[in-house]
């Protein structure tokens, strides 16, 4: 197995941005759905804590729902804060769909080194030029400070508008 790399929502979205195939991603990095992060033993020894990636509740014009909730809860009439959590529910039993909008918030669990792969030839595949070599120079603009341009031991100059450290 390769190093496992729990994800949060926001790669969701990154991939829509992309329009990954995320059928075909899943298969790729070996992905597993993800709808929160558990936390074992969190305040003490044995009380486990999941942060759902949903919201919980709906707020009303008026308060926000954990002011509701809490009076409910006063007069025991509401029940545990992540009951009203559709994501934290579906984690706890163990469920998962897609469902349409507004939709469940979801992330992954994916293999490292796959998900590096994959990017890799998905990139590649647009067009994407990948370079290896040792950066000796920086080659920056005058007044913004901005990356301009990268010289490599091997003397080549790569000038370009987005550059990404993959070092680490």
């Amino acid at each position: 197995l390769g190093v496992g790399e729990a994800t949060i929502p926001t790669l969701v979205r990154f991939h829509q941005l992309l329009k990954v195939n995320e059928q075909e991603f899943m298969a790729a990095t070996q992905a597993t759905f993800k709808l929160g992060i558990g936390f074992e033993s969190w305040r003490d020894l044995g009380e486990d804590y999941i942060h759902s990636f949903g919201d919980t509740g709906r707020d009303h014009w008026s308060a926000g729902f954990q002011h509701f909730w809490l009076k409910g809860r006063q007069r025991g009439l509401a029940g545990d804060f992540g009951d009203y959590c559709l994501e934290l529910r579906a984690a706890l039993e163990s469920k998962f769909a897609h469902i349409p909008s507004p939709g469940i918030n979801y992330a992954f669990h994916i293999d490292a080194t796959l998900y590096a792969q994959y990017l890799r030839k998905f990139s590649e595949k647009l067009g994407v030029r990948r370079v290896e070599g040792k950066i000796v120079e920086v080659g920056t603009h005058p007044e913004t400070g901005y990356i301009e341009s990268l010289m490599l031991d091997s003397g080549q100059r790569l000038e370009g508008d987005l550059f990404v450290d993959c070092s680490g």
